[in-house]
């Protein structure tokens, strides 16, 4: 049996559902544990239900024997003079470990960050992480939004997918947030700068003229000010989507959207990506044949993340 613990945000959880479905694929005995890796990480919890997912989940019993944490008397006394015998592996560093799939009656740890991991089973990949699925449930007038914030959210939704579907739309990513503090600021600091985003705009207004950015951010008033030049902007509509002067607008929608904004996101042609797993999952699962995706030529301070890019990424040096 191989045991696969969820952690992290929407994107990770993306990237450790996906390696369940390659051992799957394998026709390996998998589980998820998908609670482990969020007793310690007050703001997240489980996010693939929203794609409709569901998982063989893993037994508390089968963990604790997998991890050596059975708290009987006699299995701690043991613990105590020979050590604990885990099962288990973390993932030590950034590329790909093809022998993981060699192994069994594992526990493994970690977010497995490249299409690599993956390759066998990215069919079944795409056919799970549906997004059409996942936008109808803000666009359609179902039980749920007819609820009045629900349908506050879903009038939002519709609103920014049709600006995105009429124009040359491209998706800008800029990660803030828990991005800044100091432990963060060490592993993603000093990558996507203002620097790597402008070269980046400049290159999709020179390859794209007339496009329109889409910004996603988790600090939309600093991206208002930093992108709209004299950070004034003005309400599109009533629903509170801001548009910025220029080619800019800001997707405004309520905290605690991000599977709208990943939907939206997804929906954009093109994309200028954070340094992130969020934006690496809408750029891959955007069906244009003919989309652009610039990325930063770096993906984490102190790390060899070259198994992170795909073919179809291009990187940017500033």
């Amino acid at each position: 049996m191989v045991i696969i613990q969820l952690a992290g945000g929407l994107g990770n959880q993306m990237f450790q559902y996906a390696l369940y479905l390659q051992f799957q694929n394998l026709h390996k005995d998998v589980r998820i544990d998908d609670v482990a890796g969020f007793v310690e990480d007050e703001k997240r919890d489980p996010a693939l239900s929203a794609f409709g997912i569901t998982y063989a989940k893993a037994d508390p019993k089968e963990i604790e024997q997998m991890l050596d944490a059975s708290l009987l008397f006699w299995h701690r006394v043991r613990r105590k003079l020979l050590g604990r015998k885990r099962k288990s592996y973390f993932e030590a560093d950034k590329r790909f470990k093809p022998e993981i799939f060699t192994w069994d009656d594992i526990y493994l740890e970690g977010y497995w960050q490249s299409e690599k991991y993956f390759a066998g089973a990215a069919d079944q990949v795409r056919a799970a992480f549906n997004v059409d699925r996942l936008l109808a449930s803000y666009t359609k007038d179902t039980a749920k939004n007819r609820e009045e914030t629900a349908e506050r959210l879903s009038l939002q939704v519709q609103d920014y997918l049709c600006q995105i579907r009429k124009s040359r739309s491209v998706s800008l990513h800029v990660r803030r947030g828990d991005y800044l503090t100091p432990e963060n600021q060490a592993l993603f600091g000093g990558i996507c700068t203002e620097s790597y985003y402008k070269e980046a705009m400049r290159r999709m207004r020179e390859r794209y003229p007339g496009c329109r950015f889409f910004l996603f951010t988790n600090d939309k008033e600093w991206a208002k000010v930093k992108f709209a030049g004299d950070g004034t902007g003005r309400e599109a509509d009533g629903q509170g989507a801001s548009a910025l002067a220029g080619d800019v607008t800001v997707v405004n929608l309520p905290d605690g959207s991000d599977h709208a904004e990943f939907a939206l996101m997804c929906q954009c042609q093109h994309h200028i990506l954070a340094n992130s797993s969020f934006s690496w999952w809408a750029s891959y699962l955007n069906p244009n044949p003919a989309k652009t995706i610039l990325a930063p030529a770096k993906w984490l301070n102190g790390w060899d993340c070259q198994d992170f890019y795909r073919d179809d990424m291009q990187k940017i040096t500033v």
